[in-house]
C-alpha cells in the first residue's frame, strides 16, 4: 500500500512540475486555457493510473466470499439454537422428573434430520441407583410428557 502511495505521489509531483513549467512558458490568451486543461488532465491521469493497476476481487469472488461468510454465520446460529434448545429440554426433563421424586441429571443432543429439521437425537438420563426400580415410570414421564420416544432415551446409573 505504501508503494502505491509513493507511486501516486511521485507521478502527481512530476505532472505538477511539468504543468507549472508549461504554464510559465505559454504566457496568456487562449493557449493558456488549453494548457491549463491539459495540465488538469495530466494530473488526473497521474493520480488515477496507478489506482487502475490495482487488482481487486471480481464480483464473483466478492459474492463467493460473502456466501462463505453467510454460511458460517448460519452454521453458528444453528449450533447456538441447538445448544439452547437442548439445554432447555434437559432442564425441563430434570424438573419434571424431580417433581416425581427422581434424582437425575439429563443431557440432550440435537441433530438435523434428512430434511434439515432440528430434532432431538438422544436424551441421556443419569439416574440415582435408588431409582432403579422406577425406571419405567421415568421413561413414561419422558416419553408422554416431553414427547421423546423411548428409542431416543438412554438411561445410565451413576
Amino acid at each position: 500500500m505504501t508503494e502505491l502511495f509513493q507511486t501516486i505521489l511521485l507521478r502527481v509531483t512530476l505532472a505538477g512540475a511539468a504543468s507549472a513549467i508549461a504554464l510559465r512558458l505559454v504566457g496568456g490568451g487562449a493557449l493558456r486555457e488549453i494548457v491549463k486543461m491539459a495540465a488538469a488532465l495530466l494530473l488526473l491521469l497521474a493520480l488515477l493510473q496507478p489506482l487502475g493497476s490495482l487488482r481487486g476481487l471480481s464480483w464473483k469472488e466478492w459474492m463467493d466470499a460473502s456466501q462463505t461468510d453467510v454460511n458460517a454465520i448460519e452454521q453458528r446460529n444453528a449450533q447456538t439454537a441447538m445448544s439452547t434448545i437442548a439445554a432447555t429440554i434437559a432442564r425441563t426433563v430434570e424438573q419434571r422428573a424431580g417433581q416425581e421424586g427422581f434424582d437425575c441429571s439429563v443431557r440432550v443432543t440435537m441433530a438435523n434430520d434428512a430434511d434439515g429439521v432440528l430434532q432431538i437425537d438422544r436424551v441421556t438420563i443419569y439416574y440415582n441407583a435408588v431409582d432403579t426400580a422406577r425406571l419405567t415410570e421415568l421413561q413414561t414421564i419422558v416419553t408422554e410428557e416431553c414427547g421423546i420416544p423411548a428409542e431416543r432415551q438412554e438411561l445410565i446409573a451413576r
